[in-house]
């Protein structure tokens, strides 16, 4: 049986979720109640990322609607990540529902939290 660094970085990550107890797998208690309808957000980065895990962890237990989009090494998303915004950097995140753009995970983080929770 063959490894490669990123089969290998998927590995780990999907063993480090199950002894997490799969974080992300349940709603957070203040959630905003209309978040499934809201449009789905735009995630770049890649799977072994582990500055996306933590966003994409988020995205879930806040249950919005996301699309991954995966800009792996060699990836053309990579490419057009760089034409689109000038840089490769992830995680990036696009919210079509307030037209806001961001790098960095605790600041994703933050945003997710001030826009799709009630207080």
């Amino acid at each position: 049986f063959f490894f490669t660094f990123e089969s290998f970085s998927i590995f780990t990550s999907t063993q480090v979720a199950i002894l997490l107890g799969m974080p992300g797998g349940k709603r957070q208690a203040n959630a905003r109640p209309d978040n499934e309808q809201m449009k789905p957000l735009e995630l770049w980065g890649y799977e072994a990322s582990p500055f996306v895990r933590p966003v994409r962890e988020k995205l879930g237990t806040l249950c919005l609607p996301h699309v991954m989009v995966s800009c792996a090494r060699g990836s053309v998303n990579r490419d057009r990540m760089v034409e689109k915004t000038g840089r490769f950097q992830v995680p990036y995140l696009v919210d079509p529902n307030t037209g806001i753009s961001l790098y960095e995970s605790t600041e994703i983080e933050k945003y997710l939290e001030s826009v799709y929770t009630v207080k």
